[in-house]
């Protein structure tokens, strides 16, 4: 209970909302029982001497109006009268109302009477006014009120004078209580709650209460060694006030601020002291005052909010379970913090500067919190994301052993982090920092941010730690962690990614390997004494120094590694197991892995072991007992720059105390390799030798090997290449790495070295030939009218050209179209296309496409022969997805045609079309090659030609409004490349010879055209068809060697022997002097195909 010295005070009607445990609530209305006798005016802290002779004492025996001279002892008071309100015997209590302006020096409220000051009324104190309650009134009184619209000024104010309670009610909109403190003069001049007794001051309902002057609200006092209590209550449960102060001072540590108010009140003053601060209600509480009270804070219900200066750094300690609000403040600190309610941050850190409380609420908000000393708990689910800091010596703990208590943010720890739950928790965030980590409690946290503290971390016994839950990120302590890791629970690593972890573990507690990735270990934990389980994934003990060591005892299970090239074990005791299914592989890259124990090798479980070109293989050294009854022995590498072709033998496995059992099979994944095992009473030894399929050519030649997997004919050509290669440097550390493949692999991988897209390239180059011999046969069938060819966009030097078309008529001699042709003509077409054509099993499907454009100019030669020249540009590109292969080729051409046309009659006229053209390749080829063992990135740029000429007959009929041409035409394509080397790493890289492919191509075709009407517009449509034959070298071959390899041959994608050409389009009149046009061509065949769109634009001018 609040003790009030000399009273206890009980509630009856309007409160100041305090709960707190052995608090007392004060009331508006008071029952008081004093235990002294009651102390007559003029003797508390207000007055040092007697009260003067002019005074006047309330009688009260008419009215309770102030303003009535008979209810006074002396009259009527005035401003220069000592006024006494004392007598409780009286009826009728003091009272001014409307229009009363009533006067005093001095004012006495005491011996049980009480003054109300009405709507309109006003009471001037010129001196000071001191409120105490008698010590046996009944009703309680001794009291004043201001009520709405109700104004009291005074020089002084003493609230609980001598000795007894008092107290002063201002409440309701207008109601005004102002304490002058501007009067030096006045020996009062103060404005004190709870002055020599208890008092209470309650400010209500839009009330207002100034402090002039100095501006000071002292609450509580120590007079002559006697601490009485004062306490200002704000709203009383309704609606707040208004109190204009410099600063409110709390004199004793019991005197205290109550806020219980339903709306919202800023509190400029500041407040000091060593009191208190209660917050009930509703609504909401600003503190802008720099304060500097010692007293707990305790927000009960609303919220309580710092803004700008508002500070409540000296608190002793802050309770919340309302909402207390720090986002609008210039800087927010507290000394500890506890509670259910809510913090709101917004953008600031917290300070909680001697932290000694739980808090199970929630802190929100974009800032963050800084824990600088002490033991904070956060129970609750905090979701702030502005990063909590520990300073050294400080705790901050999540979770109070119970299932709630988290954290989003990222930590910065130079203390101690500890988790404490019974349930599972994640925790995405990052820890830094120097400081410990502590896990307790019966829980499982999971952490999945990637952390890079420093210091220790302690798992306590039951408790379960996992870093990372299937991904690549979680883990505490980063990989360069100094430190160590006492597990006395469970610590769990559950990572798809490699992990390298250079601390140390020590404890009791157990390891597992869960993730899909691998975890190297590289510190000395060789104090461990729990138990490590291999679960999934890779555990590697050491690296290729040889620095890692784990003890306790191990165990593999069926799917999971153990490695490395440190050591496992604490020597007699410990035991080390391979499950069936579970891997041991010794060493990184080639070296030891040590037991220090007994290593047991269940069966179907497997060694794997690697092979160095000095005599090392991969070795497990065990100090025990090693028992490999019915275990596998595989062979995963082998040196590359060891030549196997004699024969090699290997150690693999030692045991001081001796081996028992043999194991099942010693087998790599290798089609051309054989094992044999030699077993020791101590150790077990390995010997290698190659597997040629038991076929012997005869000598000098090498034994064939890898053609005895071969399936295709570039395969075997490629195979037999690889057979030969040099035994040293790069050709033998190629060699070595297709030693290591099953049958399958080395059949990707010869197709993969074969360098095939070579031979392909050259065949979809000549096959692309035909679009230069397409627009010079196009441009004669224009040249000479009537033919359907698609109009190829032209400038005349003279007379625009005549197109005879469809409606062309007067066939009568050569010499009788020769007037009317141009005698120059420059024009020019553009071309496009892409195209497939599948592989025949022995090569893959090549893609292709080509882009370009040709420009001629010809003249009209001997009357009867038109004969031109022609430049071109094209860029074709083309890629084999199955052999990693892709590469374009930029084209430039010159060449020549001619033709002419003989009339046979009045609808017929025979056409010759013939032409030459060269064009040279600039080409870049891109190749990668990977397989088991091997990946190069491979490239090349080299040169080649096409040399081609054609001639075609063709016999023009015109029916009606169509014109029929069937035709045949002939063509020879010589495609010359030169030779090159690859740009590579490996010897896998080529060198490609100089190669000559003769290909002739024979097409039997029908073109047609013929003119449409639709509505105004002419529409000129046309077609054509054929059939295509190739002959010759129809086959591309490509002749190349590896580094250090004999030469071979590989064969391309074949050129489609037989295909059917298809052109179809159409063309449109603008004006007299342009149009547009729109053409489609494609080729068929077997597994070939081809589709080109062309739109065209000319203007004739």
């Amino acid at each position: 209970m609040l003790r009030l010295q000399e009273a206890v005070i009980a509630l009856t009607r309007a409160h100041i909302s305090n709960t707190r445990q052995n608090t007392t609530i004060f009331s508006h209305r008071l029952a008081l029982f004093l235990c002294t006798a009651a102390v007559l005016p003029g003797l508390g802290m207000s007055s040092s001497k007697a009260a003067p002779a002019l005074q006047s004492t309330w009688q009260g025996t008419v009215s309770s109006d102030w303003s009535n001279p008979l209810n006074w002892s002396d009259g009527l008071p005035n401003a220069s009268m000592f006024v006494a309100l004392i007598d409780p015997s009286r009826s009728n209590l003091t009272q001014i109302g409307s229009g009363t302006a009533a006067v005093a020096d001095k004012l006495y409220i005491d011996q049980g009477n009480q003054l109300t000051v009405d709507n309109g009324g006003s009471l001037t104190v010129s001196n000071f006014l001191s409120i105490s309650v008698s010590t046996s009134a009944t009703p309680p009184s001794g009291m004043m009120s201001i009520n709405a619209g109700g104004r009291v000024e005074t020089n002084g104010l003493y609230i609980g004078d001598g000795r007894n309670f008092g107290s002063a009610t201002v409440t309701g909109p207008g109601a005004t209580l102002t304490v002058n403190l501007s009067r030096p003069d006045i020996a009062q001049n103060r404005f004190v709650v709870g002055a020599w007794g208890d008092g209470v001051l309650f400010v209500n309902n839009g009330a207002t209460v100034n402090a002039g002057g100095t501006g000071l609200i002292e609450v509580g006092a120590d007079y002559n060694n006697r601490l009485s209590t004062g306490v200002i209550s704000i709203g009383s449960g309704g609606l707040s006030g208004t109190i204009n102060a410099s600063e409110i001072r709390f004199q004793t540590a019991t005197s205290w601020i109550g806020a219980d108010f339903t709306d919202a009140m800023i509190l400029n003053p500041k407040i000091t002291g060593s009191g208190y601060l209660v917050k009930n209600g509703t609504g909401t509480l600003t503190l802008e005052g720099m304060n500097t009270y010692s007293g707990i804070t305790e927000i009960k219900e609303g919220t309580l909010a710092l803004s700008g200066q508002g500070r409540i750094n000296n608190s002793s300690a802050v309770i919340v379970d309302g909402i207390f609000d720090v986002s609008a403040a210039a800087s927010a600190q507290i000394n500890n913090l506890s509670g259910s309610g809510s913090v709101v941050l917004g953008s600031q850190a917290l300070l909680i500067s001697n932290a000694a409380g739980t808090f199970s609420g929630d802190i929100s908000g974009a800032g963050g919190i800084n824990i600088s000393s002490g033991v904070q708990v956060l129970s609750g689910n905090n979701n702030f994301s502005g990063g909590a800091g520990i300073s050294q010596g400080a705790r901050l703990q999540i979770g109070d052993g119970g299932t709630s208590g988290s954290i989003v943010s990222n930590v910065t720890n130079y203390g101690t982090l500890t988790f404490n739950r019974s349930d599972e928790l994640t925790y995405a965030g990052i820890v830094t920092g120097p400081g410990a980590f502590e896990l307790l409690g019966s829980g499982k946290l999971t952490l999945t941010g990637t952390s890079s503290s420093s210091g220790n971390v302690k798992i306590a016994g039951g408790s379960t730690l996992q870093l990372g839950n299937g991904g690549t990120t979680g883990l505490i302590g980063g990989t360069n962690f100094p430190g160590t890791i006492t597990n006395e629970g469970t610590l769990i690593y559950d990572r798809s990614n490699a992990l390298t972890w250079r601390g140390k573990y020590n404890g009791t507690g157990e390891i597992i390997q869960a993730g899909s990735g691998s975890l190297l270990l590289t510190g000395d934990s060789s104090a461990f004494a729990g138990n490590t389980t291999v679960k999934n994934g890779q555990l590697i003990v050491g690296n290729s120094q040889g620095a890692g060591k784990l003890g306790g005892n191990l165990l593999v299970l069926n799917g999971a590694t153990l490695g490395g090239s440190g050591a496992v074990g604490s020597g007699t005791g410990s035991e080390i197991t391979i499950s069936s299914g579970g891997t041991l592989s010794a060493g990184n890259s080639i070296g030891a892995l040590t037991i220090n124990g007994n290593l047991k090798l269940a069966a179907g479980s497997n060694i794997e072991t690697e092979i160095a070109g000095d005599g090392r293989a991969d070795l497990v050294n065990v100090t025990g007992t090693a028992g490999i009854a019915g275990s596998n022995l595989y062979v995963t590498t082998i040196d590359p720059e060891t030549s196997y072709q004699d024969g090699k033998t290997y150690r693999v496995l030692t045991a001081d105390n001796g081996i028992s059992g043999e194991f099942s099979t010693a087998v790599s994944r290798s089609a051309f390799l054989d094992f044999a095992l030699a077993y020791n009473s101590n150790s077990v030894d390995l010997k290698i030798a190659l597997n040629n399929g038991g076929i012997d050519p005869g000598k000098p030649e090498p034994n064939p090997l890898f053609t005895t997997v071969a399936g295709t004919s570039n395969q075997f050509a490629t195979a037999a290449a690889l057979d030969t290669l040099a035994q040293t440097g790069s050709s033998l550390a190629l060699y070595n790495d297709l030693l290591m493949l099953t049958a399958e692999e080395a059949r990707h991988g010869f197709d993969n070295l074969s360098g095939e897209a070579y031979a392909s390239a050259s065949g979809v180059l000549i096959d692309q030939s035909q679009f230069v011999r397409g627009v010079m046969g196009s441009r004669l069938q224009q040249a000479f009218g009537g033919a359907p060819a698609a109009p190829i966009e032209q400038l005349s030097f003279f007379a625009a050209p005549r197109r005879v078309s469809s409606e062309a008529i007067d066939y009568v001699s050569p010499s009788s179209l020769a007037p009317k042709q141009t005698p120059y003509t420059v024009w020019g077409n553009a071309y496009g296309t892409w195209g497939n054509q599948d592989g025949n099993g022995n090569t893959d499907d090549i893609k292709s496409s080509v882009g370009g454009f040709v420009s001629g100019i010809d003249s009209v030669v001997l009357d009867t022969w038109r004969i031109g020249v022609l430049a071109g540009y094209s860029h074709s590109s083309f890629h084999s997805n199955d052999r990693s292969s892709s590469g374009n080729s930029d084209n430039y051409t010159l060449g020549t045609y001619a033709g002419s046309q003989w009339v046979v009659s009045n609808n017929a006229a025979l056409n010759l079309r013939s032409g030459l053209s060269y064009t040279w390749h600039n080409l870049s080829m891109n190749r990668s090659i990977a397989f088991p063992g091997m990946k190069d990135s491979l490239s090349s740029d080299y040169d080649a030609s096409t040399l081609q000429l054609f001639g075609e007959v063709g016999y023009q009929v015109k029916m009606s409004r169509a014109v029929f041409e069937p035709y045949a035409n002939l063509a020879f394509v010589r495609f010359k490349s030169d030779g090159f080397d690859e740009d590579g790493l490996t010897a896998a890289a080529l060198s490609v010879n100089s190669a000559t492919t003769n290909t002739s191509f024979s097409t039997l075709g029908l073109r047609a055209s013929t003119d449409l009407q639709i509505g105004n517009t002419a529409v000129v449509a046309r077609g054509d068809i054929g059939w295509r034959h190739a002959y010759g070298d129809v086959i591309p071959v490509s002749t190349a060697s590896f580094v250090g390899s004999d030469a071979f041959n590989v064969s391309g994608t074949p050129i489609a022997k037989d295909v059917a050409l298809i052109e179809a389009g159409f063309d449109v009149p603008l004006n007299e002097a342009s149009k547009v046009g729109i053409s489609y061509n494609g080729q068929f065949g077997s597994g070939a195909v081809q589709n080109g769109l062309n739109a065209r634009f000319s203007v004739a001018f």
